[in-house]
């Protein structure tokens, strides 16, 4: 019976979280932008670059940790 690396997968959906904060960055800015009308324009700037580096912060760090710990299990 095979064991299940739990720890793994849950790195790999922090990866995937990662890299869809990266892409929805701009969607999600246009949603505050559309929520804070006064100052739209600040608004939107200031969270599409924060959550596009949220996520590029979340997608590297989740993939480093996984190839880490793989080359560890590989015994390299």
């Amino acid at each position: 019976m095979k064991t299940v690396d739990f720890s793994g997968t849950i790195v790999m959906y922090n990866l995937i979280v990662g890299l869809l904060l990266m892409l929805a960055s701009e969607k999600v800015a246009a949603f505050a932008g559309h929520v804070n009308r006064s100052h739209s324009e600040k608004v939107t700037r200031l969270t599409h670059v924060s959550t596009f580096t949220f996520g590029a912060a979340v997608a590297a760090l989740s993939a480093g940790i996984y190839i880490f710990f793989h080359l560890l299990k590989l015994d390299v």
